[in-house]
């Protein structure tokens, strides 16, 4: 027999799920077992198998379909499979690793428990078993969870706005909660994905079906959703190319942004993560190296169409699809990041800065939404 989840991620999904006929809404999980919240006390051990390497490497190593490979699978949203994904953060966010595992398999997933042997740390990993391309995704272990920084990472464009594992090494040297990855280009897919088309466009055309920035039809958005159902965290998302720097003089040059082209009055941006690291970079690389959308003009890149930060800054409580719809609001959750030859020990030190870790004695278990 099966349970309903918590209103406030049945209310989301509701939201999310408003104008597609046909696809259900009801999030059943599986009986809870005895485990606890991410809230604390004591978990039981992980009903995962367990795997002792160098997390970067073993996640580095997995597949990845070009731009001519493939293809990516679409997961419509609301099916089953998209609702496995959606089911499967909230049992990571409930610490009901069996939930999680049952999830996953319902994915096309292999979920494992992975012991970093460089930083002693404990991760479940979400890989493929099936090659549909949807992307990988690593969850601080529940036991963890309360000492690590409240943010989460998403690469969506790995293979075209960089090729290395520069998002895998933000995750483990930040302490981060989780990492979500592409593991297909963003043209592999002609198809188009319905969304909000952008203005000379990467792939040419229209927003691709198989650029998980910009569609919702896949695994990394059911995920990233029912995260967003839980808990309120930081959302960073990693871009950039590896050209020159437009700006002279400069070394690296950086875009940020909110996911947003409006402009903030320094009372309100001050105390946000976007605006912390804005001037951590601008201390490191220089201020005319630097284009906060928020507080300067003449930047590009907003993030506007990202359909992550779309549902980060909504934060919607009426009906609202972020495949169309852009967000009317900026929560002061979400960071895009645009840069060129910018280092990853550059970004590492900035947001490090703009969401620090806990205090001794203080949580960062994030922010239950209501």
């Amino acid at each position: 027999m099966q349970r309903p989840i918590r209103s406030s991620a049945a209310a989301l999904i509701g939201l999310l799920m408003s104008g597609c006929p046909g696809q259900s809404q009801t999030i059943p999980l599986p009986p809870p077992t005895p485990t606890t919240s991410l809230d604390g006390g004591s978990l039981t051990s992980s009903c995962l198998p367990q795997r002792s390497t160098d997390l970067v490497a073993y996640l580095r190593s997995q597949p990845f379909a070009g731009r001519d490979g493939g293809p990516l699978v679409p997961v419509t949203r609301g099916s089953s499979r998209w609702m496995a994904a959606y089911n499967a953060a909230l049992a990571w966010a409930s610490a009901d690793c069996p939930s999680f595992a049952t999830f996953a398999d319902q994915m096309g997933y292999k979920a494992e428990e992975i012991t970093d042997t460089v930083t002693a740390t404990h991760h479940w990993v979400l890989t493929e078993r099936a090659s549909r391309w949807n992307g990988l995704f690593v969850l601080r272990a529940p036991s963890e969870v309360a000492q690590a920084r409240p943010l989460t990472l998403t690469a969506p464009h790995l293979g075209f706005d960089f090729s290395d594992d520069r998002a895998i090494v933000l995750y483990r040297e930040l302490g981060a909660l989780g990492l979500l990855q592409n593991t297909a280009h963003r043209c592999n897919l002609a198809t188009c994905s319905g969304c909000s088309s952008l203005a000379g466009y990467a792939c040419g055309g229209c927003s691709r079906a198989s650029d998980l920035a910009h569609s919702v039809d896949q695994l990394m958005f059911g995920l990233y959703s029912g995260l967003e159902a839980m808990h309120k965290v930081v959302r960073f998302e990693y871009h950039g190319a590896p050209a020159k720097p437009s700006v002279p003089g400069c070394r690296g040059t950086v875009n940020l942004s909110q996911g947003s082209q409006d402009r903030l009055a320094p009372e309100v941006d001050d105390p946000t993560p976007a605006s912390r690291m804005w001037r951590a970079l601008e201390r490191s690389l220089g201020p005319s190296c630097v284009c906060y959308h928020q507080r300067e003009p003449g930047c590009l890149l907003p993030g506007t169409a990202s359909v992550l930060g779309r549902l980060t800054n909504e934060e919607p409580t009426t009906l609202f699809d972020p495949c169309k719809t852009a967000a009317a609001r900026i929560s002061g959750r979400f960071v895009h990041f645009e840069w060129q030859q910018v280092s990853v020990e550059t970004v590492i030190a900035a947001l490090s800065e703009a969401v620090p870790l806990p205090l001794p004695g203080q949580s960062s278990t994030p922010t239950s939404r209501q």
